[in-house]
C-alpha cells in the first residue's frame, strides 16, 4: 500500500474496486498480483486470531461479536459435553481463530463502507463457483 494511504483505507479501496479476494476471476488475479506481505494485510487479521469476538466488539462490529461470542461458546459446550481432549479444545480454538482472522478484514469493511448491520460475522464471504 502507498505511505500516505492508511492500511484500512487501502484494503477499502480493494475492496471497492475488486470485492473480496476470490469472489472473482479477477479479484483472484488482483489478489495473486500482490506482493506477499499485501497479501499477508489483505487477507489476515492476527488480532482477530487471538482476540476473537473482543476484536469485533472493539471494532464497533457488536452484532458480529455478539454472534461469534455465542459460537465460540457452543463449541466449547459441545466440546465440553462430549469430554473432548485438550487437544480437540486447542484445535477448535485454533480452526475458528484461523477462520476469524481471514474474515474479519471484509467483516469491517462490510461494517464501514457498505453499512452491514447484520449479525452474521460472515456476511459477503459466499465463494464463486468454480468452472467445472
Amino acid at each position: 500500500p502507498a505511505e500516505s494511504v492508511s492500511v484500512w483505507q487501502w484494503r477499502f479501496d480493494f475492496y471497492d474496486q475488486y470485492g473480496r479476494p476470490g469472489s472473482t476471476l479477477e479479484s483472484e488475479a488482483a489478489y495473486k498480483a500482490l506482493p506477499f506481505g499485501a497479501r499477508v494485510m489483505l487477507g489476515c487479521n492476527v488480532l482477530a486470531f487471538f482476540f476473537g469476538p473482543i476484536y469485533f466488539f472493539v471494532k464497533g462490529m457488536w452484532r458480529k461479536g455478539f454472534t461469534v461470542l455465542l459460537l465460540t461458546l457452543a463449541i466449547g459446550t459441545v466440546l465440553f459435553a462430549v469430554n473432548a481432549s485438550e487437544t480437540m479444545y486447542q484445535a477448535a480454538s485454533a480452526g475458528l481463530g484461523g477462520v476469524l482472522m481471514m474474515t474479519a478484514n471484509y467483516s469491517y469493511y462490510f461494517d464501514q463502507i457498505k453499512g452491514s448491520q447484520s449479525w452474521n460475522p460472515f456476511d459477503g464471504m459466499k465463494r464463486r463457483k468454480r468452472p467445472t
